[in-house]
Formats: structure tokens, sequence, C-alpha cells
């Protein structure tokens, strides 16, 4: 099922209204940010999906990390 979410890109001035689906994993959520993000900011890699203040492994499912409509992530990139 389709859930929509604010992502916030590190390097980005604006938050954006990303659509996942609760089946996408948070990896596949932080592509999809950076990718709407991408005339702005350019592409960095490790990405780490930030929700709650917890650093989320990017193998979970939207579903299994709790995400609920209009929730808020942060997506953090490059180097620790």
């Amino acid at each position: 099922m389709p859930v929509p979410l604010y992502g916030f890109l590190q390097g980005d001035t604006v938050g954006l209204l990303i659509l996942a689906d609760d089946g996408d994993t948070l990896e596949a959520l932080a592509r999809k940010l950076q990718a709407a993000a991408s005339l702005r900011v350019a592409a960095r890699d490790p990405l780490r999906v930030v929700y709650h203040d917890k650093i989320m492994d990017p193998a979970m499912t939207v579903a299994q990390a709790g995400f609920e409509a209009l929730d808020r992530f942060d997506v953090l990139s490059g180097s620790k």
C-alpha cells in the first residue's frame, strides 16, 4: 500500500513528499529521495535513513520500521 512520507536529504534546502510502498526497503526509500532531489544535491554514498532520531537498518521495510502517512524521515549521505 502506498505511504506518503516527508523526506529531508542532507544538503538539500527543502523537504520532499515521497510516495513509498510499505514493502520498500529503507535503502530504496533513501534512493527515491536522493533521485527526487538530484537537481539540487549531488548523489553521495553511503545513505543512512534516520527515523525518530535513530539510524535505521537499510534492509528493513517501510512497514517494519513503522512508518505512517506523512511521517518525517531524514537521509544522511557520505561517510559517517
